[in-house]
C-alpha cells in the first residue's frame, strides 16, 4: 500500500498494457470486515473468502474489528498507508472516504464484467456519487407492516391496513383495555422514546404524506408541509392511546413479540425473535407492505469497496464480485437477517419457506435512505435535532410548525 492518491483509470491501464507474472499476481488482498468471527453473518463471509481462495489466484486475509471500531480504524488505517484493499462501507460514511481520495470509482470493472444487472434496480443508486459507483451493495433492508393476524380475526379485521387513516382506524379496533381502562394491549407499536428509530418514525410519516427531510438540491425541509402532517399525524396517534408511550424500541419489539400490541412497522429480524419469544402463536404473525404508497425507508446497510490504493485492484474486484455471485447470494439468509441485493437471490422455495419476506425483497430496490441525501455523513448530527422536535410535540404539545421551524433552522445552522 502506497499512502497516496493513484489515478483509478491509470492503475487499470497498466495492469492492461503490462500484466504481472502470475506468480506475482498471486498475492494477498487484505479484507477489513465487522465481526468476520461472530455466527451467523460472519459464517457467510467466511464461505465468501474459502471460495475465492480455493478459485482465485491471490488469497484474501480478513481483518475482522467490531463494529463500534470499524470506522475509526478504517480511517486510522488509511492515513497511515496501511488500508485494506477491500473494505466494508455504507452510504452513511461513503462521503467521507470518497473525500479523502480513499474509495476507487468501479463503473469500468462493473460494465466490464456485466454485475451492473446482478444488482436489484435501485441497488447502487446509494452508492453512486455524481454519476460514479464507488461501491457495491452487498445486504440492505427495510421496515414493512407486521400483523398479529388472530388479533385482527378477533377484531374483525379482514386484512393489513394500506393507509394511514386506516392505521388509526385498526389501531384502536385492535386495542384492549380493562374494567379500569388500563390497557392490556396496544394496537399499534411506534417507537417514540429519545433515539434515533424516532427520527425513521417520523421520515415514514412524512414519506407517506408525500414529503421528504430535503429537496431535491439537499437543501433542508423540516419546516414544509409534508412534515409537519407528519408530525400531527404522530401526535394524534400518540394521544389516542392506542400505542404505548415513552418506550424504547427493544422494549416495544418485545411487546410485539409476545402479543402486547397487533402492528409494528419494522425489519424481518423480527420473526426470529418471535419464533423464540412466542413459538406457540408464530403462525399468527404475518406481513404486509407499508401502509402508504411511495417508498419504505432502509437501503444498503453494508457494500463492498476497493481502496484506491490497493496494489491489485482486479484482485479485489474479483473477491468483490464473487460475492454477488449466484451461489454465494442464494445462501446469504441463511445465515443473515437482511435482504441480499442479488437479483432473484432468494429463490421460490426459500420465499415459500418465509413468506414474510416477501414484501422486504419487493421493496429493497426503491427504500428511502434514512440519512438525508446530501448529508449522510452528518447522520450522527442530524438524528437528535429532529427527535428533540418529535418530542417537544409528543410530550409537551409544542406546535409541530414551532417545533418543526426550530429543528430547521438547528440542522440549516449545523449541517448545511
Amino acid at each position: 500500500m502506497k499512502n497516496q492518491f493513484k489515478a483509478p483509470l491509470a492503475i487499470l491501464a497498466a495492469l492492461a498494457i503490462a500484466p504481472l507474472p502470475l506468480a506475482a499476481q498471486a498475492q494477498e488482498i487484505d479484507f477489513m470486515v465487522v465481526d468476520y468471527d461472530a455466527p451467523g453473518m460472519g459464517d457467510w463471509w467466511k464461505l465468501l473468502v474459502e471460495k475465492y481462495n480455493t478459485e482465485a489466484e491471490a488469497t484474501v486475509v480478513p481483518r475482522s474489528v467490531s463494529a463500534g471500531q470499524y470506522y475509526e480504524q478504517l480511517l486510522i488505517q488509511a492515513a497511515s498507508g496501511a488500508g485494506p484493499d477491500v473494505l466494508t462501507v455504507n452510504p452513511n460514511n461513503l462521503g467521507e472516504l470518497l473525500a479523502a481520495g480513499y474509495v476507487l470509482p468501479l463503473d469500468e470493472l462493473i460494465d466490464g464484467s456485466d454485475m451492473r444487472d446482478a444488482i436489484v434496480p435501485g441497488g447502487w443508486d446509494s452508492l453512486t456519487v455524481e454519476g460514479t459507483t464507488y461501491a457495491l451493495p452487498i445486504t440492505g433492508r427495510t421496515l414493512q407492516l407486521i400483523y398479529n393476524s388472530c388479533h385482527f380475526e378477533e377484531a374483525g379485521l379482514e386484512g393489513p391496513p394500506t393507509t394511514l387513516e386506516e392505521v388509526m382506524e385498526y389501531a384502536e379496533a385492535l386495542t384492549v383495555t380493562d374494567d379500569s381502562g388500563r390497557v392490556t394491549r396496544y394496537g399499534m407499536n411506534m417507537v417514540n422514546a429519545n433515539e434515533d428509530p424516532t427520527y425513521e418514525t417520523l421520515l415514514m410519516l412524512t414519506l407517506a404524506h408525500g414529503g421528504a427531510f430535503s429537496d431535491a438540491e439537499g437543501n433542508f425541509t423540516l419546516d414544509s408541509q409534508p412534515v409537519i402532517d407528519a408530525l400531527t399525524y404522530f401526535k394524534t396517534i400518540y394521544d389516542s392511546g392506542v400505542i404505548p408511550q415513552g418506550m424504547s424500541e427493544t422494549d416495544m419489539r418485545a411487546l410485539f413479540a409476545t402479543g402486547g400490541s397487533s402492528m409494528t412497522i419494522d425489519g424481518q429480524w423480527q420473526f426470529p425473535f418471535i419464533e423464540e419469544n412466542n413459538p406457540e402463536n408464530f403462525d399468527c404473525y404475518k406481513t404486509a407492505s407499508h401502509p402508504w404508497e411511495g417508498p419504505a425507508t432502509g437501503g444498503v446497510n453494508m457494500a463492498l469497496a476497493i481502496n484506491a490504493d490497493s496494489d491489485n485492484p482486479e484482485a479485489a474486484w474479483e473477491f468483490i464480485a464473487m460475492a454477488a455471485s449466484d451461489e454465494l447470494q442464494t445462501q446469504f439468509s441463511d445465515y443473515s437477517p437482511y435482504i441480499p441485493y442479488g437479483v432473484n437471490a432468494l429463490n421460490d422455495e426459500q420465499l415459500a419457506a418465509a413468506p414474510y419476506l416477501i414484501p422486504y425483497v419487493e421493496s429493497s430496490g426503491s427504500a428511502h435512505p434514512i440519512a438525508i441525501p446530501g448529508h449522510a455523513d452528518q447522520f450522527n448530527e442530524i438524528w437528535p435535532i429532529v427527535v428533540d422536535a418529535i418530542l417537544l410535540t409528543l410530550r409537551d404539545n409544542v406546535p409541530p410548525e414551532e417545533a418543526l421551524a426550530t429543528a430547521q433552522q438547528q440542522l440549516v445552522d449545523c449541517c448545511s
